[in-house]
C-alpha cells in the first residue's frame, strides 16, 4: 500500500485494485469451505466411510485424478500425526478435502475445502466452485447419510 501510493498527488489506490490487478497478471485461487457442525458421531463415521469407498472411483473418472489420506508431520517439533483427512484432486489442481473434528459427547464437524486456480477473476466464488462442490458433495452423500441439507457455516 505504501509503495503504490508513495505519489500523493495521484488517487489513492486500494486494496481491492492491487488484488485485481494481481489476479489479472496471476490469476486467482478460488476459495471456500463448508463446515458441518453438531452431527452425530456416528452419522460422521459413516460418511467418512463413504468417502474412503470413493477413491478408486474418483481417480477412475478422468485421467490424473489422485486421492489420499493425508498425514500432518510437524516440521518443528517432528510429531507425526495420521488420518488429517482426504483429498481429493483433479489433474488441473483444483481440489475437494474433507476433514473431521470433534468427535466428542458434543458430536463431530465435518469441514469441505474446495479449491480451484482460474485465469477468470471475475466469477463469484459459488460458480467458479460449483463443479467441485457438487462433486464433493456427490460423493461423501453427506446429505443422505446426516439429514444436513446444507453447511452451518460457509467461509
Amino acid at each position: 500500500m505504501a509503495v503504490k501510493n508513495a505519489d500523493t498527488t495521484k488517487p489513492l489506490v486500494t486494496v481491492e485494485e492491487i488484488v485485481k490487478s494481481h489476479w489479472a497478471e496471476y490469476g486467482r485461487n478460488y476459495y471456500r469451505r463448508y463446515d458441518y457442525e453438531g452431527l452425530e458421531t456416528e452419522a460422521a463415521d459413516k460418511v467418512f466411510a463413504q468417502i474412503e469407498s470413493q477413491f478408486s472411483v474418483f481417480e477412475g473418472e478422468a485421467e490424473g485424478n489422485t486421492s489420499v489420506n493425508f498425514t500432518y508431520n510437524d516440521p518443528v517439533d517432528g510429531s507425526v500425526s495420521k488420518n488429517q483427512g482426504y483429498i481429493f484432486k483433479y489433474a488441473d489442481g483444483s481440489r475437494f478435502v474433507f476433514r473431521k473434528s470433534g468427535t466428542g459427547s458434543s458430536g463431530a464437524t465435518i469441514r469441505v475445502y474446495l479449491e480451484k486456480y482460474s485465469k477468470e477473476t471475475d466469477k463469484d466464488v459459488a460458480e467458479a466452485l460449483k463443479e467441485i462442490s457438487d462433486r464433493a458433495l456427490l460423493l461423501c452423500q453427506l446429505q443422505e447419510l446426516t439429514g444436513r441439507k446444507e453447511p452451518t457455516v460457509i467461509t
